[in-house]
């Protein structure tokens, strides 16, 4: 990964858990944070700015965490990029629906800093 802070993409509608975001990760990470699933893929296509990371809500206006899933899977330089699910509903469709979409971990809202912290950890490391 070499010397510079790992990079982070974090898409949520809610500007109140981008700052939350932010503090939590901010000082050990590059945050990118998008309030909107458009903006976020606007700045993903751009092969110059490649994340290690990427976070997403599920229930999102216009674009949805299912449908941005997709669309970062259709890009060649994001195909080892790994995802994060961030959202409230805990359904087990959902989980079942994020992983199936290649998620590659799932975490429930209101966040737990030390869990999103260890996931994050462990999926950079590999």
């Amino acid at each position: 990964m070499g010397f510079g802070k790992s990079k982070i993409v974090a898409v949520d509608d809610s500007s109140i858990v981008l700052k939350m975001l932010e503090k939590v990760l901010g000082k050990k990470y590059e945050l990118h944070a998008f309030v909107t699933g458009a903006r976020a893929l606007q700045f993903l296509k751009d092969k110059d700015r490649k994340p290690d990371l990427i976070i997403l809500d599920i229930d999102m206006p216009e674009i949805n965490g299912y449908e941005m899933l997709e669309q970062i899977n259709e890009m060649e330089h994001l195909e080892d990029i790994p995802v994060i699910f961030l959202t409230s509903n805990n359904d087990r469709d959902y989980v079942i629906k994020a992983v199936a979409g290649g998620a590659k971990d799932y975490v429930i809202k209101p966040i737990d800093e030390e869990i999103l912290l260890n996931k994050i950890h462990l999926l950079l490391k590999n």
